[in-house]
């Protein structure tokens, strides 16, 4: 369904670098590089990372929004349905997203029209891709609404944005991507404004979807419940790279890279008393800071001299088909790989005591 190789992505920028020079305003700087991974249809890939880690500019690249004057996507292979996304017109965008394509933003308040009534957002999407009449678009919204749990949804259907909740919003914005039941979900942080109850009823209706029309879906979310409860295939990203990748199962047993580890240890863990909660330390580099070597070495407690003098390279068996399957980009990669099986078999052994 969708084919990513080498997905790099740079802006425009013309700001001061952290040593105190000045960038040169016609030069690009890379915010994400080398990101690869693939989708099949009815599959689900989870992506997650901090703040800053490139997750949301590589799916704004892959959806074809960001501008062109102050940006640069290049990759080896762009594709979706053995479609070059890399080659396609704003004509043959327009056609594909909405309706092959969809996309729940990450801010409902930016991303919905605030002059338009929430309801004529939906019918737009419907009438537009669908080619159906008015009267049997604004049916088909209010019944989106229902859907997306909202009370009232005739009166919410008249509603501007800026008359309802965030998490309402949300939930409009949910069911603009959801309206044409499209192929490909990209879901940034979809749950973010939601109670639990709304969280799960979406989740759920998301679900039915991928099994009635083979939809294949891109999470992105910090939401590490969800990942286990939703996604096949994890992504973890950090300072626009890729650093682990492989089945969920495997990443989340058995963490071979410090920081999908520093990550899993940073959830509260609700079977131990604990007087303070576990964190990385220091912050995800800016893409205009110089950090030479792995980008994680100035956070890593495992960092060695060797960190700051190359990027590693993926290694390891997560481009295979298999249960196991699981990379990462770490010098140390078996040493904390060895450890996480060895703490796995260890609280085996206790839960099964």
């Amino acid at each position: 369904m969708l084919e990513v190789k080498n997905l790099s992505v740079a802006f425009k920028m013309s700001l001061g670098l952290s040593n105190g020079s000045v960038q040169d305003e016609n030069s690009f700087t890379p915010v994400t590089s080398g990101v690869d991974f693939k989708l099949a249809a009815g599959a689900t890939l989870g992506i997650v990372g901090e703040s800053g880690s490139g997750k949301s500019v590589s799916s704004m690249a892959i959806m074809g929004l960001l501008p062109k004057r102050t940006s640069r996507v290049t990759a080896d292979i762009l594709k979706f349905q053995d479609k070059s996304l890399l080659d396609l017109n704003p004509k043959e965008w327009r056609q594909l997203r909405g309706r092959d394509i969809a996309m729940i933003f990450q801010d409902p308040m930016t991303s919905l029209n605030p002059l338009m009534r929430c309801g004529e957002q939906i019918s737009e999407t419907i009438r537009l891709h669908q080619g159906k009449g008015k009267a049997e678009a604004k049916k088909q919204s209010i019944e989106l609404l229902e859907q997306m749990g909202i009370a009232n949804p005739e009166r919410r259907y008249l509603s501007y944005p800026f008359e309802l909740s965030g998490g309402m919003r949300q939930r409009v914005m949910i069911a603009i991507a959801l309206s044409c039941q499209p192929k490909l979900l990209i879901a940034d942080e979809p749950t973010t404004a939601l109670d639990v109850t709304i969280q799960a009823q979406i989740l759920n209706l998301i679900r039915d979807l991928q099994k009635k029309n083979g939809m294949a879906l891109v999470l992105i979310t910090h939401d590490l419940g969800i990942i286990q409860d939703m996604v096949q295939d994890l992504v973890v990203m950090y300072a626009g790279r890729i650093v682990e990748r492989g089945k969920t199962d495997a990443i989340l047993r058995k963490p071979s890279h410090p920081y999908t580890l520093g990550l899993l240890n940073s959830i509260p863990n609700l079977d131990r008393k604990v007087s303070r909660l576990e964190s990385i330390e220091g912050m995800v580099p800016k893409p205009t800071d110089t950090v030479n070597g792995c980008r994680f070495h100035p956070r890593c407690f495992m960092a060695l001299e060797a960190c700051q003098k190359s990027i590693p390279p993926m290694v390891g068996n997560g481009n295979l088909i298999s249960e196991e399957a699981q990379s990462s980009a770490c010098i140390r990669r078996e040493e904390l790989l060895a450890k996480s099986m060895a703490n796995a078999n260890a609280k085996g052994k206790e839960n099964a005591s």
